[in-house]
């Protein structure tokens, strides 16, 4: 593994050498900032076959143009006005009752619904595909009344969207902010 292959960030807070992978497959090395260049490639060295395997992984996802806290207050308004008026939308299909609708700066989450029936989603479906997005929203509405996935879930999700599961399958190659 050469340098050009990966990014390598120095940090004064970090205790330990850290390896990620992100969308796109590449590769970030935290490291503290006393640590030395000698160090570092023994590190990669040890590593390489771990970095491969998930490199490869991570190449078939897809990363948002947003993340972190940030950018979650600056699109947090615009993301707002965009869930409100599609949970409007779909739910005049199942005319669901549901509690507050919550804007979240989730980390592994596109959404979720609580028993008391409020749905929290995470700001960055402003940035995905509409037809993704509106998965999602349809996807928590219809937890609204089946809080689980079997059978009767499912069949709720296609009355909106017959093609559910290629959705689903192109939602999984989003990374949700992080």
């Amino acid at each position: 593994m050469t340098v050009a292959q990966y990014i390598l960030k120095r940090s004064k807070r970090a205790r330990y050498m850290r390896l990620a992978v992100q969308a796109g497959g590449v590769v970030v090395l935290t490291v503290p900032h006393y640590i030395d260049v000698e160090t570092i490639e023994k590190f990669l060295a040890k590593h390489t076959e771990w970095i491969s395997k998930a490199s490869e992984k991570m190449r078939h996802f897809k990363s948002l143009p947003v993340s972190g806290r940030r950018d979650y207050l600056k699109h947090k308004e615009s993301a707002r006005e965009f869930i409100l008026e599609r949970v409007a939308y779909w739910n005049r299909l199942y005319h669901f009752q549901h509690g507050r609708i919550t804007i979240k700066n989730t980390k592994g989450l596109w959404g979720s619904c609580s028993h008391k029936g409020n749905l929290n989603f995470s700001y960055a479906l402003l940035f995905l595909p509409r037809e993704l997005a509106d998965y999602v929203i349809v996807h928590e509405l219809c937890h609204l009344k089946e809080h689980n996935h079997l059978h009767a879930f499912w069949t709720l999700v296609a009355r909106a969207l017959p093609n559910y599961r290629e959705l689903r399958r192109e939602l999984r190659r989003y990374i949700p902010t992080r």
